[in-house]
């Protein structure tokens, strides 16, 4: 795993509790094997509030098909501090994977940090973020974009820097992700690609997309447009790239943010607010219609392309 990712500093502890960069990181993570787990009656991944030593910490287990717990995270509640547990057989790539996604929502959450639930892609120097429901097409649309030059950036995660009133996306999880029948609908042959979880039998497992050429992807990048996936509509034969102005803009942001895992319902926080209201200002926001179908793909890319340089969505500030 990186030792910075989503803009923060980790420092993975050593077995003798010691780390050589120990008092610059922003947060510090420490691992256990062990050989099994107790049984909890939270759902996987749930975010629950718990007390260890008169401390509060908040666990989140993860379970493996069978449903029995394979790996267990505890966040400090400032966020600054992890300690999970797992199993021998839980592959190192799953644990980190874990922790780069859902218990980094936890952290971010805890550290006050804002995030959104989208994709982001890079090109230019500049930085397009994809929101949408889950099954709206977010990643179909970012495989389709890495497939004509756009650099992954992050994937499913995306955390917000401010620099100089001007907001940037941090890089975090930045290897496409998509579904058998994408994978193919984009040129690859999914038996010849790896697969996020390694565990057999994984629900929503996903194969992800070469490396391609681009290198290290630079560790954040100033926003250029944010792209609201509509409901894929059976009926929409072209992709429809249109403007979102005021409410509908507004609305397409906030329904889009992290939310907290200890209190989903809970309104934006003031900071996530003004996070959304710098987007509003510095970028372009388009509501996106997705074609039922896959090999519009390569069509809904180039309009991508298009709908920014026609409207000359802003680079920088």
């Amino acid at each position: 795993m990186p030792s910075s990712i989503h803009g923060l500093r980790i420092a993975m502890i050593r077995e003798d509790g010691t780390h050589p960069d120990m008092t610059t990181a922003d947060v510090s993570w420490r691992d256990l094997r062990v050989l099994r787990l107790p049984a909890t009656g939270a759902l996987p991944g749930a975010a629950v509030a718990i007390e260890r030593d008169g401390v509060t910490w908040i666990e989140q287990v993860f379970a493996a098909v069978d449903g029995s717990p394979i790996c267990r995270f505890l966040i400090s509640g400032d966020g600054r501090r992890v300690l999970s547990d797992s199993l021998p057989d839980l592959h190192r790539n799953d644990r980190d994977n874990l922790f780069v996604e859902p218990v980094m929502r936890t952290i971010l959450s805890r550290m006050g940090l804002v995030s959104f639930h989208a994709a982001a892609l890079v090109k230019q120097g500049a930085a397009v973020l994809i929101m949408g429901r889950k099954g709206a097409g977010k990643s179909s649309l970012a495989g389709a974009l890495y497939q004509i030059g756009w650099q992954p950036l992050a994937d499913d995660l995306v955390r917000m820097i401010d620099r100089d009133g001007y907001w940037h996306a941090a890089a975090g999880g930045t290897v496409p992700r998509v579904n058998a029948d994408t994978a193919r609908a984009l040129g690859f042959d999914p038996g010849a690609l790896l697969t996020r979880w390694s565990i057999p039998g994984v629900a929503g497992n996903k194969f992800l997309l070469p490396a391609g050429v681009f290198g290290p992807p630079p560790s954040e990048v100033p926003i250029r447009a944010v792209l609201l996936l509509d409901t894929r509509d059976p009926a929409l034969e072209s992709p429809r790239c249109d403007r979102a102005k005021g409410a509908d803009a507004l609305r397409g942001l906030i329904a889009n943010l992290t939310p907290d895992p200890l209190a989903f319902a809970a309104l934006p926080s003031r900071e996530a607010m003004r996070v959304v209201g710098g987007l509003l200002r510095q970028a372009a926001v388009y509501r996106f219609g997705l074609p039922d179908r896959l090999d519009a793909l390569g069509a809904a890319a180039a309009a991508v392309d298009a709908c920014l340089a026609r409207e000359g969505a802003p680079i920088a500030a």
